[in-house]
């Protein structure tokens, strides 16, 4: 099997514009993809993460919880950002982006041979 390797996913710019609007502050993984345009693993590998590949994994499984926390946000009708320029249109981008992300995730697991590890 193929592995992916580590900073390689690229995030389709539609995603990237969505976390530009929905980031809920600079300790959000969705802030890193707009300041960015992408994920990477950076400069300061996380405690428990003694692989490149297990780090790769650690930043996308945050990265899917702060969508999921987006796409909540948007479901209630709040915007992260606090403006009301009609995101609730987002919404049905965010199902998309969370799905997408999920199924990153779980592929990164699978090739990683990660299924079961906990960071």
């Amino acid at each position: 099997m193929t592995k992916t390797p580590v900073d390689s996913i690229i995030i389709p710019e539609c995603f990237v514009s969505l976390c530009s609007d929905w980031y809920g502050g600079v300790d959000c993984m969705l802030y890193a993809v707009s300041s960015t345009g992408n994920l990477t693993t950076g400069t300061h590998r996380p405690v428990g993460c003694d692989s490149d590949e297990k780090w790769y994994l650690h930043i996308w499984r945050r990265f899917s919880v702060d969508v999921c926390l987006a796409v909540r946000a948007a479901g209630a009708g709040c915007n992260a950002d606090a403006h009301d320029d009609g995101h609730d249109a987002d919404y049905p981008a965010l199902v998309e982006f969370e799905s997408w992300v999920d199924s990153t995730v779980e592929r990164l697991e699978r090739e990683y041979g990660l299924d079961n590890w906990e960071a």
